[in-house]
């Protein structure tokens, strides 16, 4: 399999080249514009990354989880939701990297194959790094105004949750 992927990169690499050969595009100086560009993004959006990362980190040293973990178990219970997996609920909208950190923390507590560590790999799985992505995304189209953007996405990541809980105890 390894090999497969080798040749299939490989493979994709020389089609370009002879696709812009037939189109006469000069390859290399295209590569290095697409690098400029790429550079150019990545600074543009580092300082929106950057917050978000030190934003989560306090999030989590500083207790602020453990405390909103109390705060939202009662409504999390009622909505049938997994209260063992608020820390990745919480953390996953802003960080996967982070997500997957907490979610690392559930499988040894809890075990992989236990409801709460399959209702927390479909949270993983079925959501997105909301903020993450849309601080990005904003960050480098300029978009200033967001309209029904986040509303919406908080509410298909929380009726996410509803039905991945809905899911779990179904198939117990």
């Amino acid at each position: 399999m390894k090999n497969i992927s080798g040749y299939l990169i490989v493979s994709f690499l020389l089609v370009i080249i002879l696709f812009a050969a037939a189109k006469k595009i000069d390859v290399f100086k295209s590569f290095v514009e697409g690098v400029k560009d790429g550079l150019r993004i990545s600074i543009k959006i580092f300082p929106n990354v950057f917050a978000l990362i030190v934003a989560v980190e306090l999030f989590t040293k500083t207790g602020v989880l453990d405390i909103l973990q109390k705060f939202l178990s009662p409504v999390l219970s009622f909505f049938g939701i997994y209260k063992e997996a608020l820390g990745l609920i919480i953390i996953k909208p802003f960080s996967g990297s982070s997500s997957f950190a907490v979610l690392r923390d559930i499988f040894e507590k809890y075990g992989v194959d236990s409801d709460i560590g399959i209702y927390s790999s479909i949270i993983c799985a079925s959501t997105e790094t909301l903020f993450y992505v849309i601080t990005t995304y904003l960050a480098a189209t300029n978009v200033k105004k967001t309209r029904y953007l986040i509303p919406v996405a908080i509410a298909v990541d929380f009726l996410v949750l509803i039905i991945a809980a809905m899911i779990v105890r179904m198939s117990i």
